[in-house]
Order: structure tokens, then sequence, then C-alpha cells
């Protein structure tokens, strides 16, 4: 918060580089949508710019029992529990990732490039997420956008399900407003190959909840489940070929856990409940969050 500086300022700035000028004008028309189309505040997030020296703002921490898909919580005033731990340094995140591999646990930590105050601060933009490309930019902003207007404590799967889908409904909405078609059909595409993805980690999951129910011994499950990662690896695979050799390279590099699996299943567990009000409630976003407001989501996992 000391490091930002409004938008309007670093864009009149002669020291601001063209290319930061470029997107920082790109945040301005996103969080001008946001607010008149989507209604969420985007007047009250994403007005200022702080470069924080370092390529992320938290480190994030994903752990799971070495025979369950059940995600571990830790408790947060104000939030409830939530199946994930933030750090402000890499090595408080790797500390406790490393106590908790010794206890048995399933772990993985990754850098998080944004997240959402709720409303308690006007989070600014970061040069940890500045530079994407405009349209991944903006599916970022709607999405803690989203988090802003709708937060329900202690529900994880409900918050980064219902930030995702409506993200994503509400980037093809810009993109029309817009008149993108190209971008808009290249932008379908990759949900395409995003649903792709989810639905390869839908089989694994089913066949490790199979597996973790089957009353086998520790010794007898390891090599199985072992194997099941590795299956995954090489469907990962064939997606990269079917989709021109790129992507998923955090998937296929070193051993996979069930804290991998947890650490995306967050995210995606029910867009496609949020994606079906969305049609239902005829793209209206008031309507859309009223009814989101009062959903009561199945337990899946």
């Amino acid at each position: 918060m000391r490091k930002a500086r409004p938008n309007a300022e670093v864009l009149a700035a002669p020291e601001t580089s063209p290319a930061l000028r470029q997107k920082l004008a790109s945040v301005e028309r996103i969080r001008r949508f946001a607010c008149d189309h989507l209604s969420l505040p985007g007047n009250d997030s994403y007005g200022t710019y702080a470069d924080l020296g370092r390529p992320y703002v938290t480190w994030v921490l994903y752990a799971a029992p070495e025979f369950s898909l059940k995600p571990k919580t830790w408790w947060y005033p104000t939030l409830g529990r939530l199946d994930y731990r933030g750090f402000f340094r890499e090595a408080d995140a790797r500390e406790l990732a490393a106590t908790l591999r010794e206890d048995g646990h399933d772990v993985v930590v990754g850098g998080v490039d944004a997240y959402s105050t709720l409303g308690w601060f006007h989070d600014p933009v970061l040069n940890c997420f500045v530079d994407y490309p405009e349209i991944a930019l903006a599916e970022l902003l709607f999405h803690e956008l989203t988090h802003r207007r709708l937060f329900r404590a202690g529900d994880t799967d409900f918050n980064e399900s219902l930030a995702t889908a409506y993200a994503e409904e509400g980037v093809k909405r810009w993109l029309r407003h817009e008149n993108r078609p190209a971008d808009l059909s290249n932008y379908e595409a990759m949900l395409v190959r995003r649903n792709d993805f989810y639905r390869e980690i839908d089989r694994t999951r089913a066949a490790l909840d199979k597996l973790y129910q089957s009353g086998l011994s520790a010794e007898a499950m390891r090599p199985r489940k072992a194997k099941l990662m590795r299956d995954l690896q090489s469907r990962f695979r064939e997606l990269r070929r079917r989709w021109g050799g790129r992507g998923l390279e955090s998937w296929l590099d070193g051993e996979l856990g069930n804290a991998h699996l947890v650490s995306v299943i967050t995210y995606q567990e029910h867009t496609p409940v949020f994606h079906k009000l969305y049609r239902d409630c005829g793209g209206d976003p008031d309507e859309f969050f009223k009814r989101a407001a009062r959903m009561k989501l199945p337990e899946e996992r």
C-alpha cells in the first residue's frame, strides 16, 4: 500500500515505460467495463499501481494427507476456514511445507500474482501481473473483483468456483462489447483446452477416491497412487501434443501428489453450476449475484 501510486500519476510520469503505460490504460478500460457491465466494484480497486520489486505478492501452500483428497484447512479471522495457507515470505511457506511433509502430507507451494483483500483495502495493480496478456489481465481482474462483490466465509470451493466462472463469462462479454470476434474465438478455444485439463483431473480424482476407499494397506496403495499420477502426466503430454506442444510444464516436472490436485479442484469444483446460473439469469449480473448468494452447493469431496 505504501508503494502504490494512482494509475493516472504513473501514466503521466515521463519515466513510465510505454509498455507499462499501455498496460495501465488497459486496466482503466477493464475497470470501467467491470463497473458498467458486470456490476463489479471496479471503482474501488486497481486504481493504483505498485512495483513490489519481486515476482510474487505472496506464496500459497496446499496440503492433503497422503491417501486423501480432502485438503488441510486453516482458520483465519473474518474469513473462516480456507483450503490454503498464504505467506508474504517464501521461506516461511517452505518451512511449513517441510514440516507437513514430515507429518505425512502431500504439499505444494507456489507463487501468487494477485489476491483480493475483499474490500478491506483498495487493491493495487501489481508488477506481478500487470504484464499479463490483456485478456488474461481482464480475467484476473474480474476474478478478484468477484471476490470483493461476493465472498462466503469458510467456503473456498464456493468462492473460487464462483469467481472463476464469472470471470470467464465476464471476459466473453467484454470481448463482445469491444467487437473483437477473433479474440473471442481464441478465448473460447482456450476455455475448451482448460476444460480438457480439468476433465483429466476429474478422471484421476475419481480413480484416487476409489483407491483411497478400497481398504488396502498404505504399502499396497502407495505404488497404485504413483501409477495413477504418472498416467495423469502421460495424458497431459498427449494434451500438449494436441495443443501444439506447449503448456502444463509445472505438471510434467517432477512427481505429482494429492496437493497438486487439491490446488486446482478448489478453483473448478462448481464452475459448471455457476455458468448455468449465469445463463439462467439471462446474463443479468445483479440477478446472478442475488441468486448466487442464496445457493447451497453440494459437498463433492
